[in-house]
């Protein structure tokens, strides 16, 4: 509301954006079709910036809402910018899991409050994976969960607060308490149903300190973009601070982007065509599967070739088809960076493996379109 409000700012609203156009090089301007026409637009930049988070909805199960598939990734990685670290992928070891409910996540500060994760049959388990229990790193936490889900045949573990004495749940966590209140839990008295979901990338568009992209004109800011100050594992609440500090610093560099050569604006479809695209369910459970919290060699390789197939498929002027077409050429690069990587390290852990090297594996992994 508040950006609607502010002169000099135009809303589009169901328009989608399907590439970023360069000349020389430089960026000049941006590519977008109108969802309700069928209209294809295009708008001339001196300076274009990617905003549009993360991609969690790679995945089957994630924190993130449904915009979040990645695609401001996949359009500038097209126009010629460098992604790094695509590799490394957090996934949040308690978001709640019930029967049509979305995966809410449950901060890892209700452990911090004493509670306590228990498997299947009511036992804790944390102090048998990790010397810190319950407040171990979230990718140990996660790996865990999955094991002992693993176990038991089961969908989830179990978040129990009622251990966590002397703290008012109501009060210190009411989104959480609030939530599960809707979903029929009182968290003072049960436990909470809770397993991994996607959360956060660490890569993306690689970027200076400034917001900077490869691509002269191109910048990057938040979950889109990839500073490395996250390096292979987040801290929690860093991103907020991240997209404070950079967004600011990327506006004070708007001004010196370098103009592109003109052209004309111009339509770039006639109308809408082609009918809907398949399912993005199956492409969130390739990755889920095997682009997850465990990764192998096999399991990489054979979401590779599906992957690749959906990067490769032509684009069509409607939001099912280009979402998912961008989800296939980052999914295709996630894979791509995960099956290169052959070490664990940070968010990243192959079960095939499962030590870190950093004889061969102390840097990072840049990928350029062409390469």
């Amino acid at each position: 509301a508040a950006a609607a409000a502010t002169p000099g700012i135009t809303i589009l609203d169901h328009t989608i954006a399907t590439g970023i156009s360069t000349a020389g090089g430089a960026v000049t301007g941006v590519e977008a079709v109108d969802l309700a026409s069928g209209e294809g637009l295009s708008f001339e930049a001196a300076a274009v910036v990617i905003a549009t988070g993360g991609a969690g909805w790679l995945y089957s199960h994630t924190t993130n809402p449904d915009v979040a598939t990645g695609d401001g990734i996949a359009l500038a990685y097209e126009a010629g910018a460098e992604l790094a670290d695509l590799e490394f992928y957090q996934f949040h070891p308690t978001a709640f899991r019930g029967d049509g409910a979305p995966p809410f996540l449950i901060s890892e500060a209700v452990r911090g409050e004493g509670a306590v994760l228990r498997n299947a049959a009511g036992e804790a388990f944390m102090a048998g994976y990790h010397p810190l229990g319950d407040l171990a790193p979230r990718d140990i936490v996660a790996r865990a969960i999955v094991a002992e889900m693993r176990a038991a045949g089961s969908e989830n573990v179990f978040l129990d607060c009622t251990v966590a004495r002397g703290v008012d749940l109501a009060a210190r966590f009411p989104a959480i308490f609030a939530f599960c209140q809707g979903q029929g839990i009182d968290m003072r008295s049960a436990p909470i149903p809770v397993a991994p979901a996607a959360h956060y990338l660490m890569g993306g568009v690689r970027t200076d300190t400034f917001g900077r992209t490869t691509v002269p004109g191109l910048f990057a800011v938040g979950e889109a973009a990839c500073t490395g100050v996250h390096g292979a594992n987040r801290l929690a609440s860093n991103s907020l601070m991240e997209t404070v500090v950079f967004g600011k610093r990327t506006v004070e560099c708007l001004g010196e982007a370098p103009r592109g050569a003109e052209r004309d604006p111009r339509a770039i479809v006639d109308g809408v065509d082609g009918g809907p695209a398949p399912g993005h369910g199956t492409l969130q459970a390739l990755m889920w599967d095997f682009a997850g919290i465990e990764r192998s060699h096999e399991g990489l390789e054979r979401a590779l070739g599906t992957a690749t197939g959906w990067a490769n498929s032509p684009a069509r002027p409607t939001r099912e088809w280009h979402e998912l077409r961008e989800m296939g050429t980052l999914a295709r690069l996630m894979l791509k960076a995960a099956l290169l990587r052959t070490e664990s390290r940070g968010a990243h852990y192959r079960s095939d493996y499962p030590e870190q090297d950093d004889r061969h594996w102390a840097r990072r992994q840049v990928f350029r379109r062409g390469n």
